[in-house]
């Protein structure tokens, strides 16, 4: 991870990523087909261990608000807390088509189907708005997250992202909450 967060996908070379790793450069050819191949299986992991644990977080409570407030904290304090890990998969990863379909077909998928599975729940249950699409919301909550982690990657000085999720949920609750339960929450 190192190696693609400090040269950049393109500039990567899998030699500087064997000496990395301390194996040697055909080592690494054993195990995947190329670069792709490598960083696709290193985020492919860590998205998977993501989801299970944001689902494991909603699991915990039966509060739609409290639901999208774990998730989305786990996600802005997840990337924040391995700050390499974030900067491939907000920038890096962004650099090869056929490298982001390959991940937003299976992982983004799922994390958006989390989101909106947490806002259909809300939806039903009369705590969110019936009249907004739960995809659309998901898709709405996915996109300022991924632009908050965005920023802070490409800042020089960044700030910790954990105080900008009560703002940040604020947002939409307020807009996603049926207006009898703006006055309750």
């Amino acid at each position: 991870m190192k190696v693609f967060a400090e040269r950049g996908y393109f500039a990567a070379r899998m030699r500087e990523v064997a000496e990395s790793a301390r194996v040697a450069d055909g080592t690494i050819y054993l195990y995947f087909k190329g670069k792709e191949d490598l960083l696709a299986s290193i985020l492919e992991e860590h998205a998977d261990a993501f989801l299970e644990r944001a689902r494991r977080d909603a699991a915990a409570t039966d509060d739609p608000r409290e639901k999208l407030r774990r998730v989305v904290e786990r996600h802005l304090v997840s990337l924040e807390n391995d700050r390499q890990l974030a900067h491939v998969f907000q920038i890096e990863l962004r650099h090869t088509r056929r490298f982001l379909r390959r991940v937003a077909r299976g992982k983004v998928s799922d994390y958006l189907r989390l989101l909106q599975d947490i806002v259909a729940e809300g939806a039903a249950r009369g705590v969110f708005r019936r009249d907004i699409p739960a995809d659309m919301a998901a898709r709405a909550i996915f996109g300022a997250v991924d632009e908050l982690l965005t920023s802070w990657v490409l800042s020089a000085r960044p700030t910790p992202l954990a105080p900008r999720v009560e703002p940040l949920l604020s947002l939409f609750l307020e807009g996603l909450e049926e207006r009898e339960q703006r006055g309750r929450a």
